[in-house]
């Protein structure tokens, strides 16, 4: 069994849900979406069923696998449960810009 979210980072996820950090970008006429949480250090990209563009994430849950989620993907829980996300609403060949702005924010390269 995984650890939980420390509590520091849930109350990050909290503060980040609820003051309407968490962007649904949604795709039309697809309808596919994905989230982007601003954080103090840039945007993370969070995809459902995929996971984080964050650097926790990856060391975390993918490597150390002591936990599941890091606080992005629990902000972006909140934020749907409690409708707190903002929308910004595309066109399908957005797509692949939205993403290329999300993680070159964080000062990942899209294009090695």
């Amino acid at each position: 069994m995984m650890a939980q979210l420390p509590w520091g980072s849930a109350l990050k996820a909290l503060r980040a849900a609820l003051r309407g950090k968490v962007i649904k970008h949604i795709f039309r006429p697809s309808g596919r979406y994905l989230y982007v949480v601003e954080g103090p250090r840039g945007r993370h990209l969070v995809m459902g069923g995929m996971g984080c563009s964050c650097l926790d994430y990856y060391l975390n849950v993918v490597i150390r696998r002591r936990r599941d989620v890091c606080y992005h993907i629990a902000a972006v829980a909140i934020s749907e449960e409690e409708r707190t996300y903002r929308v910004r609403e595309h066109r399908d060949p957005e797509f692949i810009g939205v993403v290329k702005r999300a993680l070159s924010s964080e000062g990942l390269d899209p294009d090695p």
